[in-house]
């Protein structure tokens, strides 16, 4: 058919719009960069990592008062009594002639179970009064840990029969 200027002409070049396979490949590194970062925040890792975190340090406190209080009834563990109190003992454990470990009834003295858990920095150790240790995340800095309900509480043997109890306080994590 010859061309004629008169008639409407039809055309034959397909022009079709979409993306490109360099477009689309661009879109999805995006989105998984997006994903890689906001994921953690919508499952919770870095909760769960906290709480696992203090579960094990109540795990290693309870070892370390298991350890210290089986050591202390060794009959060849140098063990010195501390002067006008029937509670509290100071014990040698290394035979070096330094009692470097006090116990109460026992167990561990809330001050001494630092010497025998490793903490990272991330931690901050809180004492209240005489019997209570606070260990956990100081989410606002102030120094404090019992105040952001993310801790390991440990509360020294009040008494003979009474040996210390231990907690996780998991609320705010």
């Amino acid at each position: 058919m010859p061309f004629n200027p008169n008639l409407p002409t039809r055309l034959t070049n397909n022009n079709q719009q979409g993306f490109t396979l360099i477009e689309l490949v661009v879109v999805i590194i995006i989105l998984g960069i997006l994903a890689v970062i906001a994921a953690p925040k919508f499952i919770n890792i870095s909760t769960d990592a906290r709480i696992s975190t203090l579960s094990g340090l109540s795990a290693a406190v309870k070892t370390a008062n298991s350890l210290v209080y089986a050591k202390s009834q060794m009959p060849s563990l140098q063990v010195q009594p501390v002067a006008g109190r029937d509670d509290l003992i100071d014990i040698d454990l290394d035979g070096d002639g330094i009692f470097e470990t006090r116990l109460k009834w026992g167990y561990l003295d809330n001050t001494d179970i630092e010497k025998w858990i490793d903490l990272d920095d991330s931690f901050t150790v809180q004492y209240q009064g005489i019997a209570n240790t606070y260990i956990g995340y100081d989410k606002d800095e102030n120094g404090q840990v019992a105040n952001d309900n993310c801790y390991f509480h440990y509360t020294q043997a009040a008494n003979a029969t009474t040996p210390p109890s231990y907690a996780i306080i998991d609320s705010d994590c």
